[in-house]
């Protein structure tokens, strides 16, 4: 039989798929004409990497120089770590990042990098340690910048440093380490809420309009007012709510705190009636659900955190910043995910790692930050790509500054980074918690003798400025009993392990490159071993290396009186020779009287004299 198609009819496996391909040719068009730009906004930061994160390679006229990376160097340097998987990496404050040059000779074969992050204290210097000892796996060598100034409780972390970034296993193992030595430290009693009974003050600044009817002597008081007519009419301000948390309120909202002292509120409740209530401020009243041991669970950091006495408790970590962060563990998990992350700490910080740079990598940020890089390629470079801070352009900067010894000078009545506000004190220890700045000293040097890493410590070198600086706070006592720890402490550990001691170099102390002279004032000569006070050139930084490796470069020769070994048979005699050159320069110099002089001024810049911690 012969079958005849009408007109219209489509022969069946023919012209019928034709709208359908043609759907999908739409569809498919449509879905490119949306991917394409985000690929390409992706594409074009991923090929400049303008912070090193991603690994694209160093083209020159792109992005050999990266002048955009320094303010995000403590972002970035984890994760250049975690994509590297250095065998080899040196740690500590921006001292170890300006002078400690990862191409030195005497480094062990393999890859090395500089990890050293600005405003280091002990605990980020140890953080980063077991960081790299994670993605090292293993690493085989690590060289340990020691200040004294991070060794004072008070030195805080840098606002940009997150432990998220960071393994998460090397953060609960300080944590749950912490716990433990902390465990039979007496714990303060809670700090009382400011409640009270009637607030005459706080009555009347809440409501301005009893202050104007007391003024037209329709009322004595606000007193009288409340009792008349504001209790019945539901008046805020007669007193601070017995759970009001003054305190915690003005800690997590130092703005506020700035208001209340210079009179703009009564207190910290008064703003939160006022203005913080509305605007959504944490800090002052809990939430009803809110569960201490869930939060710090999740996240072990916040325990070392309170440990150090940023934070009193959990709840106000969240006030400040963890609600910033979204930190899960805030309030009851809700959702299956939130579930998994929660007892699964690994899988978390994976996807705080992948969120922060996809977040990082479609930022209009980043994208102006790569414009910058392709635009900047002929200034001089700031960083190199294996961390190290070559400050190509800080000569200029420092002439422009009126030179290296207008700086000093310009520094004579600054105490930072010895002294920190707004405590303007040196200490070791929380008195609260127990938790002292050599703990994370000594789990680190404790997991470098577990794991077999050649840890090389040294204590790093400063100008005798100083050190003078250091004496006339009345410090010295302090940087001698520092100079003890680090020594006991490493041998301590090194006998629990049956290991010999990690050498320990003290480069701090008086010799012919810390008493290196100063310019005049007037004079922009640069010094040849340090930038100003603190940072030592990497020529010094060289020398450390030579030092600390035994190595015996070509070209120059390590003076013998720089760098003395510490050990607990040489560290008392050390002290007194030390002590003995130091005094004999301060007698000799000018500077070393106008610090002592500055020093001896009571000012509110200098509170050294009223620690009661050590």
């Amino acid at each position: 039989m012969t079958l005849i198609w009408q007109s219209g009819d489509v022969p069946l496996g023919t012209e019928a798929t034709r709208p359908q391909i043609g759907y999908r040719r739409f569809a498919f068009a449509v879905l490119a004409f949306l991917l394409i730009p985000p690929a390409a906004f992706a594409g074009f930061i991923l090929a400049v990497d303008p912070y090193f994160i991603w690994g694209s390679p160093s083209w020159p006229g792109i992005n050999v120089v990266r002048p955009t990376y320094e303010p995000k160097v403590i972002v970035a340097k984890p994760y250049q770590v975690a994509r590297l998987h250095p065998s080899a990496v040196s740690l500590g404050s921006s001292r170890v990042e300006v002078g400690i040059d990862p191409r030195h000779r005497g480094w062990t074969p393999g890859t090395v990098f500089n990890f050293a992050l600005p405003s280091s204290n002990s605990y980020a210097v140890m953080l980063a340690f077991l960081h790299a000892q994670k993605y090292g796996a293993p690493l085989k060598q690590a060289v340990v910048g020691l200040d004294f100034f991070a060794f004072n409780i008070n030195s805080p972390l840098a606002s940009t440093f997150q432990e998220q970034r960071f393994d998460e296993t090397a953060v609960r193992e300080f944590a749950e380490y912490l716990d433990a030595a902390l465990r039979d430290h007496p714990k303060s009693a809670a700090v009382p809420v400011a409640a009270g009974d009637w607030n005459e003050a706080l009555y009347l600044a809440v409501n301005p309009d009893v202050k104007a009817a007391i003024l037209r002597k329709e009322f004595k008081s606000g007193r009288e007012h409340f009792e008349l007519a504001g209790r019945a009419e539901g008046r805020k301000g007669a007193a601070v709510p017995a759970d009001w948390d003054e305190t915690g309120y003005l800690q997590v909202n130092p703005d506020v705190a700035a208001a209340v002292k210079n009179g703009t509120f009564v207190n910290g409740y008064h703003h939160w009636l006022a203005a913080g209530r509305a605007e959504g401020r944490l800090g002052g009243f809990r939430p009803p659900n809110w569960d201490e041991a869930r939060y710090l669970a999740a996240n072990p950091f916040v325990r070392i955190r309170i440990a150090r006495g940023e934070y009193r408790d959990g709840y106000l970590h969240f006030a400040a910043t963890g609600s910033k962060q979204a930190l899960r563990g805030a309030s009851p998990s809700t959702t299956m995910l939130d579930r998994l992350l929660m007892q699964n700490p690994s899988l978390s910080h994976a996807v705080y790692v992948a969120s922060e740079q996809f977040g990082l990598l479609f930022s209009a940020t980043t994208l102006r930050d790569a414009v910058a890089t392709l635009r900047r390629q002929s200034e001089p470079a700031d960083f190199d790509s294996q961390g190290m801070r070559v400050w190509h352009g800080q000569e200029a900067v420092l002439d422009r500054a009126g030179g290296a010894t207008a700086v000093i000078h310009m520094l004579l009545r600054a105490w930072n980074p010895i002294l920190i506000a707004p405590k303007m004190q040196y200490c070791f220890t929380n008195p609260e918690t127990g938790m002292t700045t050599f703990d994370p000293y000594r789990f680190m040097v404790r997991k470098a003798y577990t794991d077999g890493t050649d840890l090389r410590l040294f204590v790093t070198p400063l100008h005798a400025v100083v050190r003078a600086t250091i004496e006339a706070l009345g410090l010295g006592e302090r940087y001698a009993f520092w100079l003890k720890e680090l020594v006991r402490i490493n041998e301590e550990e090194a006998a629990k392990a049956g290991r010999q001691p990690f050498p320990l170099w003290d480069f701090s102390a008086p010799s012919s490159i810390t008493t290196e002279p100063i310019p005049p004032l007037g004079d922009r000569s640069p010094m040849r071993w340090f930038w100003e006070r603190s940072h030592y050139r990497k020529a010094t930084g060289d020398l450390i290396l030579d030092r600390v490796f035994d190595y015996s470069g070509p070209s120059r020769a390590v003076p013998a009186d720089f760098g003395v070994r510490l050990t607990s048979a040489t560290i008392d005699a050390h002290l007194i020779s030390a002590a003995t050159i130091l005094a004999n320069w301060s007698a000799q110099s000018d500077l070393a009287s106008q610090i002592a002089r500055e020093a001896s001024k009571p000012g509110k810049f200098n509170r050294q004299a009223e620690a009661t911690c050590w």
